[in-house]
């Protein structure tokens, strides 16, 4: 695979930028900007090529933060279209808190999708765990969804110390 320009957007980064800079925004024309992230994400990926992008080295391990396929390209394209169609329904929901947990969950789907190693897939999937976990904790409107965000969050911690697990055998 070839690298890929300097030119390329990672779609992830919208959404973590907008799980950051949110909570800051005032006013209530915040739900406005929700969507944008999406639409640079379904950007992004139309005009991706397949490559390797954002290689990084930590601690003595080569990190791809980035390997897009074609495969994961198609992926790429069913998620942007879900995120853009997902904040778009999640307007009228006041509380910033799920928007930033939705915001962290897609943005770690993504890291997922383009992972070009064991190290930076495990890193997004718990990104993942940690935020769909929030999302369910914060529908406060069922007294259900705590003990049903902790089993959840069980699961997903177990999910990941078994990637962990088969990461290390590796």
């Amino acid at each position: 695979m070839t690298a890929i320009g300097s030119d390329f957007l990672h779609p992830a980064l919208g959404f973590f930028a907008l799980a950051l800079i949110l909570p800051f925004l005032p006013g209530r024309w915040w739900r406005w900007v929700l969507p944008l992230p999406a639409v640079l994400a379904l950007a992004s990926v139309m005009t991706m090529s397949q490559g390797m992008f954002g290689e990084v080295r930590w601690m003595g391990f080569d990190l791809v933060l980035g390997r897009a396929d074609r495969l994961s390209i198609i992926f790429a394209h069913v998620f942007a279209i879900q995120a853009l169609l997902g904040f778009i329904y999640a307007f009228h929901l006041r509380e910033k808190g799920q928007h930033v947990a939705a915001a962290l969950y897609v943005g770690g789907a993504f890291g997922c999708v383009f992972a070009g190693d064991y190290l930076t897939l495990f890193v997004f999937w718990e990104v993942m765990s940690v935020a769909s976990t929030m999302l369910i904790w914060f529908n406060r409107e069922n007294a259900k969804a705590v003990g049903a965000g902790f089993r959840y969050f069980l699961f997903h911690t177990l999910g990941g110390l078994l990637l962990l697990g088969g990461l290390l055998l590796r």
